[in-house]
This record gives C-alpha cells, sequence and structure tokens, in this order.
C-alpha cells in the first residue's frame, strides 16, 4: 500500500496495533473526502492535503522519511469560537486506526463534557504513573504515552520503542500541542489502546516489531475495501445525526471522491 492510495490486499489481522505499522491511509482520508473535506494532491509528488468544509481544520499526509507523516491542526487564522489553534504531527507507523480515533472525533458533535484521555488507556490495562510528568505505558511495554507537564506548557507525546538486537528502536512516535482539545485527544487513545486486531499486509509489518506482533489469517482480502467502505457510510450517518441534533436539515454529502492519486482524482 503505498500513500498515494494504491492498494494492496490486507491477508492478515495484527496486534497489539501500535508495533503492526501505520496501515491503509485511505482509512483516515476517505471519510473525510466523503464529508466534503476538500483535497489537493501534486503531479510527482505523494503529499495530500485535506481541509474541513469550515475551513478550520487541516491534515497533511506527506510520506517523507525525515518529517511526520500526518499533520493534523487548526491553524491560528479564523479558529472556531473559542478554541485556540492546535496540531498534532504523526510518525508513517502510526496505526490508521488510532489516527481516526482523533479525526472521527474532529468531525463528530463536540461533548458538552470533555472526556477523559487517561480512561481508555486505564480500560485496557495500561499502567498510568505521575510524577513530574504523566505517563502510561501499554502492557507490553513497548508503547508510552506521556503528558508532559513543563512549567505553563503542556504537550502530549507518544512513542513506542522496541528492543531490537540489543539496543531500543523506535518504531513511531506522535507529538500532540497542549492546546488540542482533550476529546481529539480522548479518540486517539481511545483508537490506539483499542485490543482488536487491525488488518494489514505481511511485508508492511515494521521489520522491527514482527517478532512481537501476532497475527492471524483473514478470511478474505477484500475485507480492507468493505471496511473502508463501512467507515465511509458511518461518516455520512454520523454528519447527518450531528446537524439534525443542530436544527439543521442534513446536507445532500457528495459521493465518496476518487482515491487520490488515481486517474479520477483531482490535480492541481
Amino acid at each position: 500500500m503505498s500513500a498515494s492510495g494504491a492498494f494492496s490486499p490486507y491477508p492478515v489481522y495484527a496486534a497489539p496495533r501500535h508495533l503492526a505499522g501505520g496501515g491503509d491511509p485511505r482509512y483516515v482520508t476517505a471519510p473525510l473526502i466523503a464529508l466534503g473535506w476538500t483535497h489537493t494532491t501534486v503531479d510527482g509528488a505523494l503529499e495530500l492535503r485535506l481541509r474541513s468544509p469550515d475551513q478550520h481544520s487541516e491534515l497533511a499526509l506527506t510520506p517523507d522519511p525525515d518529517k511526520p507523516w500526518w499533520t493534523i491542526y487548526t491553524p491560528a487564522i479564523n479558529p472556531p469560537s473559542g478554541q485556540p489553534a492546535w496540531h498534532a504531527t504523526f510518525g508513517g507507523r502510526t496505526p490508521v486506526e488510532a489516527l481516526a480515533g482523533l479525526t472521527d472525533a474532529l468531525v463528530s458533535a463536540t461533548p458538552s463534557i470533555a472526556p477523559d484521555p487517561w480512561a481508555p488507556l486505564n480500560a485496557a490495562g495500561w499502567k498510568v504513573s505521575e510524577d513530574r510528568h504523566i505517563s502510561a505505558t501499554s502492557p507490553d511495554g513497548t508503547a508510552i504515552v506521556t503528558l508532559h507537564r513543563d512549567g505553563p506548557y503542556q504537550h502530549w507525546r507518544i512513542t513506542t520503542e522496541h528492543d531490537f538486537v540489543g539496543n531500543r528502536h523506535e518504531v513511531w512516535s506522535a507529538h500532540l500541542s497542549g492546546s488540542t482539545p482533550a476529546y481529539l485527544i480522548a479518540g486517539f487513545t481511545a483508537g490506539l489502546a483499542d485490543a482488536s486486531p487491525v488488518l494489514r499486509a505481511p511485508d508492511a509489518l515494521p521489520v522491527l516489531s514482527r517478532d512481537r506482533v501476532h497475527t492471524t489469517t483473514a478470511e478474505a482480502p477484500g475485507q480492507a475495501e468493505a471496511r473502508l467502505r463501512d467507515r465511509i457510510a458511518t461518516a455520512r450517518r454520523t454528519a447527518s445525526r450531528v446537524r439534525i441534533g443542530k436544527g439543521l436539515r442534513p446536507p445532500g454529502l457528495p459521493p465518496a471522491a476518487p482515491t487520490p492519486g488515481s486517474p479520477g482524482g483531482p490535480r492541481r
């Protein structure tokens, strides 16, 4: 599977997900495009940029080994009322299922009471400790979620490391600004802590962590495409419920846009 959207069948389920690699980027991008996020690709480049219909949020996918692959943010210009600018970056091996927890929360109704980002980790058996900072460590000891509290400034960092040939090697890392809304962080931690196995191609599993990932054969390669269709349908239902809850008429959402990078996808 390439970041441009070319599809390869996923014949295995893999767990734990934080060691299983990134997965299909469309799991994150396709529902947003179906909800009307404008998307831009560039000829000869793999970069994809999405912008929300209200122009308040943006997502960039930049498959560059020297940079974070994923950037999601609300810029300082014209942010939603009462919401400060925020940003979050994620490495290329960040599981798309965890990223989707954040983006699904982003396009859903804002909860009246902010959820606790630590609750999904606690429920999944991650060990939480607090001193100068607050940290939660996965049951296998390879992933750590940390809220850094440096004076008045706070930020979140997630790292996944694995012992390989006697040395610690980073599998992926992520950074979220302290101004990132708690319900978005909770969406991410819920997606990260979920113990359900994820669909992956065997050759896409990170080399550094393959010996720590449990895999089982999937029933059919077409499950990945079926899962993608379900995600798009769910996103549309969620958008309709949000608008109905606000007393708005459900919009006529556009059909699923062509996969970025395909012959039918827009290029600028």
